[in-house]
């Protein structure tokens, strides 16, 4: 399937909690993709994804939840910057703090926001 439009899918099924999408890039050379996407949320948070895929594999990714004040709410990413991390190199942040990260995939991400935004209320 297409980069793009399984992409452009994946969104629609969260477009109860999407506002906008800011941002929709992609860039490609041969087996190589770099994906930048800037969404604002419907409470004006903003989800900032960044993906390396290289020949159909995400090799590095960022995912960041970032509040209305510039605070990060969640993030998830595969630097290695976190040895001490049962999942090395995967990981999240929430809050303070660095926690083990098991299943990495936007879907999970997008739908751990989902849940989060739909118990605030």
């Amino acid at each position: 399937m297409n980069l793009e439009r399984h992409l452009k899918r994946l969104l629609r099924r969260y477009s109860d909690i999407i506002l906008s999408i800011e941002e929709f890039l992609i860039i490609s050379q041969e087996k190589l993709h770099i994906i930048r996407i800037k969404i604002v949320l419907i409470d004006f948070s903003t989800v900032y994804i960044r993906q390396i895929v290289k020949e159909n594999k995400i090799e590095a990714y960022s995912y960041y939840w970032i509040s209305r004040k510039g605070e990060i709410i969640e993030g998830w990413d595969n630097a290695p910057h976190h040895p001490n991390i049962v999942t090395y190199p995967h990981h999240r942040h929430v809050k303070n703090k660095v926690e083990p990260l098991y299943d990495f995939s936007l879907e999970k991400f997008l739908e751990s926001i989902r849940s989060k935004l739909k118990t605030r209320g």
